[in-house]
């Protein structure tokens, strides 16, 4: 990125740094004409705070420290208010300098964000996040810059969530920032979470002096991640817009620094919230982008490829579940082929820093995902992109004395991922070229299985509340498939899919996939999950329509992991309808049909051991018969259930609770238990070999029973736990009023 293009001797960069200073006066305002500003004076009273995101020099903040000895001194800081070149609101900086020597410049390194209060009379020393920045490589030889974001802070106009008003703002801070004397013309992006998303704002500009960005857990598309294939967050429904505009007002009021007419300007902005829940609800019922633009303009990935001249250290946690990494993978991918010089870190850790002292085990140790030597990693890459320095002559950076169980130097590779076993590794790419294609198939008995079969077969799944989210292999509403114990570590990394034909009941369902690890005990492990609506059974930004009864083929993204199945441990996919970090089930869930055998199957890339063929069936599979498609309110119905046990052992089946059972009438029931919304039907005789069960069931009458009903599917106990029998699940139509 320092190089020069050709042999003319001017790069891309410089051309583009002088059409931003020919248009820097009609967009700006600079530090000598920001003191013209009427001041805005906070009114007398306490500090009050809301969520914690003040400058509070008393806060504890846990951090890891830069190893190398200090190079310069803290300098002088500075407060400045730039006049928004897009409709004159304020934007507050605040700037620490390291003490300079006549003639020498530093890069900056700016945190852009909604979580700061005023800083004037605050110092980024005091304020959570920005801190540790400060502390660390000011005496590097670093400025360190905060920047409020629209409607936070300091800075004036309505918070808008990531809006094109805000990505206006970062892109003339970041400007200012590079245009001053102070400057080497050279500025970094850093955060976390919403933090993590600024930067990408000045990508998407193709700001000349924006030299790299180290997005943690950033959100480049906010529809996406909100709204992802019509599973929409619970947050999807209003609840973000209106969280972030409760931070505007209740966390940034006159008495925690905020001038009284910079306040009095933001209650005067419902309207920017109004609009933002309105296209929420939309997306939520829809899934698609609205039509007004209001989440297309918030859509960050294309213009970043496009436009931006710097590069990028992309960090993220493979189990953080507040921002999926789907956020950034494969975008990763696509960066790189625009050219964009891209590096990543992906760790087992959640919503946090690689260096967060709350990344602890149950005895209250740090992780594997800790690293140690994380200050020392950030300060390297800043050398390199920041100060042109060849990274291979930076050798006082790094101590010599490090934890080999961590990653220390960003430049001996591409890629520093670590499996969900903890063990980290260098990879040019991302799954590692190891890593080819594999396809695990869904049998037909439950099994895993390496080869597709000839035959098909058929299971259920439905909305079960009691085991809602993260349902268990051998949950009586799931599928459930399952390889023998693998001889030696299997590891896959990537986005993995899961291919499948379903037939609906509804025309309005979903589906979701969890991956786990299982260990000779039965104790599970997940180390991945997917949700789609049925929808989006394909990638597309429209939702399309499903026809009840009508097949339709699913590809199932599982969010991006790094996973090892151990010596030992059996891999395990279950399909179901329950949910997973924090996605919500479709409002009007109806069971759904999931095609076992033939081509559908797991997808991913993995290397290691290969997946074995289980020798017999892991899980029993039968038959249903429910006599009629159709029924009226208080008819009978005969219910047929074969099962095919290798083993002898208890059955029951499962009905819905409406339905009546004719215990005394039916000699192979023994009991009939009402366990919520279901009846779960004992039978007197255990299953051996094919064992067919018959009794009488009567529909529900009533106009308000007028419905789809599930049977099934019938359960087994094996090995101390009971399983879904595939191939027992059934539906009829009940039209309440009776005959």
């Amino acid at each position: 990125m320092f190089e020069s293009d050709g042999d003319s001797g001017v790069s891309r960069r410089s051309v583009l740094r002088s059409a931003a200073a020919s248009t820097a006066g009609l967009s700006l305002v600079g530090s000598a004409e920001a003191q013209e500003f009427v001041p805005d004076e906070p009114a007398p009273g306490p500090t009050v705070t809301f969520l914690g995101f003040d400058c509070d020099p008393s806060r504890e903040e846990f951090y890891t420290e830069v190893s190398r000895e200090p190079t310069h001194e803290f300098g002088t800081e500075e407060t400045v208010e730039l006049e928004s070149g897009r409709d004159g609101e304020k934007i507050q900086i605040g700037v620490l300098w390291p003490d300079l020597d006549e003639g020498e410049t530093a890069p900056v390194i700016l945190r852009a964000t909604p979580y700061i209060s005023d800083l004037r009379g605050s110092s980024v020393r005091d304020c959570i996040r920005t801190r540790r920045l400060a502390e660390n490589y000011v005496q590097q030889g670093y400025a360190v810059a905060a920047v409020a974001v629209r409607g936070t802070g300091g800075s004036g106009g309505c918070m808008e969530l990531m809006g094109p008003n805000e990505q206006a703002d970062i892109d003339q801070a970041v400007t200012w920032l590079g245009e001053h004397d102070d400057s080497n013309e050279n500025v970094a992006i850093i955060g976390r979470s919403y933090d993590g998303t600024t930067p990408w704002m000045a990508a998407r500009k193709g700001n000349p002096y924006l030299s790299t960005v180290v997005p943690f857990s950033g959100v480049p598309d906010v529809h996406e991640l909100m709204y992802k294939r019509g599973a929409p967050e619970q947050r999807g429904y209003g609840v973000l817009t209106g969280l972030y505009y409760l931070i505007s007002l209740a966390e940034h009021t006159p008495f925690s620094g905020t001038g009284l007419r910079t306040y009095l300007s933001r209650a005067q902005c419902p309207d920017n919230y109004a609009v933002g829940t309105l296209w929420a609800l939309y997306a939520g019922a829809t899934g698609e982008y609205d039509p007004s633009g209001y989440w297309t303009s918030r859509v960050l990935k294309p213009g970043v490829a496009r436009n931006y001249d710097g590069s990028v250290l992309m960090v993220h946690g493979l189990q953080d579940w507040n921002v999926d990494p789907s956020q950034v993978y494969p975008w990763t991918k696509a960066l790189r082929e625009a050219g964009v010089k891209t590096h990543v870190y992906f760790g087992q850790f959640a919503h946090r820093y690689p260096d967060d002292g709350r990344i602890k085990n149950n005895d209250d140790e740090m992780t594997s995902a800790f690293n140690p030597d994380w200050a020392d990693f950030l300060l390297k890459w800043f050398e390199s992109e920041l100060k042109g320095r060849d990274p291979e002559a930076i050798d006082d950076v790094i101590p010599a004395e490090t934890d080999p169980s961590t990653p220390t130097d960003p430049f001996d590779a591409r890629v520093h991922a670590q499996s969900s076993a903890g063990e980290w590794y260098g990879a040019d790419e991302w799954p590692p070229v190891e890593a080819e294609s594999s396809a695990f198939y869904l049998g037909t008995d439950g099994d895993l299985r390496t080869e597709p079969s000839e035959e098909t077969g058929q299971g259920t799944v439905y909305v079960d509340p009691s085991q809602s989210s993260n349902p268990q292999p051998g949950c009586r509403a799931c599928v459930t498939f399952e390889s023998d114990p693998v001889e030696s570590d299997l590891r896959f990394a990537g986005e993995p899919t899961v291919d499948v034909t379903v037939t609906p009941t509804g025309p309005a369902s979903h589906l979701t996939a969890h991956v786990y690890a299982v260990d000779e005990g039965g104790a599970t492990e997940r180390v991945g999950w997917g949700q789609v609506d049925l929808r989006y059974a394909q990638d597309g930004p429209e939702a399309g329509t499903v026809v009840p009864g009508q097949e339709l083929d699913v590809s199932l993204p599982i969010e991006p992991l790094d996973a090892t199945v151990e010596a030992g441990q059996r891999l395990a996919v279950v399909l179901s309808q329950g949910t997973a970090a924090g996605r919500v089930q479709s409002p009007t869930p109806t069971p759904t049909f999931v095609e076992t055998g033939g081509d559908n199957a797991l997808h991913l890339r993995s290397w290691g051991a290969d997946l074995p063929v289980p020798e017999g069936p892991r899980t029993p599979t039968g038959t249903r018969e429910v006599g009629s498609s159709v029924y009226t309110g208080g008819q009978t119905s005969r219910q047929t259930v074969t099962v095919e046990a290798p083993t002898e052992a208890p059955v029951e089946d499962v009905v819905p609770a409406s339905w009546t059972v004719y215990a005394e009438e039916s000699p192979a029931v023994e009991s009939v238990e009402t366990d919520g919304s279901v009846k779960r039907v004992r039978f007197a005789d255990p299953a051996s070999g094919s064992t067919t069960y018959q009794y009488l069931l009567e529909a529900p009458s009533g106009a308000g029973e007028t419905n789809y009903y599930q049977f099934g599917p019938a359960e087994i106990r094996v090995d101390g736990a009971w399983k879904s029998v595939s191939g027992t699940g059934g539906e009829a139509f009940v039209v309440g009023p009776s005959a």
